[in-house]
């Protein structure tokens, strides 16, 4: 049996990622909220890396003032405060930047509350449906 060019590249992807989530280098989150659609929807599972390089357009994952677990694209770099400013991308329930509407300090998420950057290959962010609902399950209980 002859597999299709497509089918071992996405064995390959799927052994790649496995291997990468035991090994520690990436980590995954589930997804909650409407927030980053259509990037996200309610349950994906995606994937992040430690937080270095981070810059305007990467989609981050931090812990808020709250003690909660956002995941938000970065629109702007605070340079002298060491801080990101984040926002949704759904234009309906995020039209305003986070830290504009008190969900995160006035001049951003400070760097070390930055938990992690969520993994794209080659401009393409690495997540799958469903999956998070697992995780999500297992918080409830």
């Amino acid at each position: 049996m002859k597999m299709k060019k497509s089918d071992v590249i996405l064995l390959a992807l799927i052994i790649i990622i496995y291997i990468s989530v035991f090994s520690g280098v990436v980590q995954t989150a589930s997804v909650e909220g409407v927030s980053m659609y259509p990037v996200f929807q309610n349950g994906f599972l995606t994937f992040y890396t430690s937080p270095k390089n981070i810059t305007v357009g990467n989609i981050i994952i931090y812990k808020s003032e709250l003690g909660t677990y956002v995941i938000h694209r970065v629109v702007q770099i605070n340079y002298q405060y060491h801080s990101y400013v984040t926002q949704g991308v759904d234009p309906i329930t995020n039209p305003i930047p986070d830290n504009r509407i008190g969900l995160e300090p006035p001049y951003g998420v400070p760097k070390q509350f930055v938990v992690g950057k969520v993994l794209e290959v080659h401009g393409v962010i690495i997540s799958i449906p469903y999956l998070g609902y697992i995780s999500i399950l297992f918080s409830l209980l």
